[in-house]
């Protein structure tokens, strides 16, 4: 009988550290520049007892990590923070005390303009340059040959 009431409550006391507090964390966009101030958002269940969050990010290629903050108040579901991280693709990762949420990758790109895909450029027409050409219609003078 001890032993049941002593399960009973292991299990109680358990299941108040192992309840989902953090469902997921949003990314905060597809590019962000280096130095920019963006806001982490979540998702986040209340509940009592809770500790402290730890919000890091990652270089999804490397996998080196650096923490943001380990003293995340996880009940404002979100935290402003100043890009601090060389350019190149991420993912951050909120961790409740149950395991880390990740979020999506984003890039982290140097300087003022986000990096363009790769697209096709066309550049005008120039009659007197022989390696240009034209989908315009050409005008004819004179007689069909």
């Amino acid at each position: 009988m001890s032993r049941l009431i002593f399960l009973t409550l292991f299990l109680f006391f358990l299941a108040g550290f192992t309840s989902a507090q953090v469902q997921s964390i949003n990314t905060p966009g597809s590019s962000v520049a280096v130095g920019a101030l963006i806001t982490i958002t979540w998702s986040y269940t209340p509940q009592t007892n809770a500790l402290p969050g730890t919000l890091s990010i990652i270089d999804s290629t490397t996998k080196n990590t650096v923490v943001i903050s380990n003293t995340i108040n996880l009940a404002t579901k979100s935290y402003q923070w100043t890009v601090s991280v060389p350019a190149g693709t991420y993912y951050l990762a909120l961790n409740d005390g149950s395991g880390d949420k990740d979020s999506g990758t984003f890039t982290v790109f140097a300087g003022s303009n986000p990096p363009s895909s790769p697209a096709s450029t066309s550049s005008p027409s120039n009659p007197n340059n022989p390696n240009t050409t034209s989908n315009a219609p050409t005008a004819r003078s004179g007689a069909a040959p």
